[in-house]
């Protein structure tokens, strides 16, 4: 289907485009920090621009740490009946035991 090397040009593009969004991103961080500094200290202190700058970079950093510590979900394994279906079989299975279930369901009073 396609060689390796279309693979490999593909991989240099991607990181090489990641790479420059990501510098991009950093300079962008950097000329709103300043800014934000400017500002911050023609309406108060410089030691109240410090410390709002800082609680904004600490609390993005808290963000970003509860993101990566997520753990992924798990899927569950299928039961041992299930395994051996083919995935019409299992579309088939899983709409009749819908039907079921709302069969069994109690109309509402």
């Amino acid at each position: 289907m396609f060689s390796l090397q279309d693979k490999l040009q593909r991989a240099a593009r991607k990181g090489a485009a990641f790479s420059a969004a990501g510098l991009l991103a950093v300079v962008g961080g950097a000329f709103l920090t300043s800014a934000a500094w400017m500002l911050l200290t023609q309406l108060e202190s410089q030691l109240f621009a410090a410390t709002v700058i800082g609680c904004v970079y600490l609390g993005g950093a808290a963000i970003a740490l509860a993101i990566g510590l997520k753990k992924p979900a798990t899927p569950e394994p299928l039961p041992a009946e299930r395994a051996e279906l083919s995935p019409l079989q299992a579309v088939v299975l899983s709409f009749i035991q819908g039907f079921e279930q709302g069969r069994k369901r109690q109309p509402p009073r």
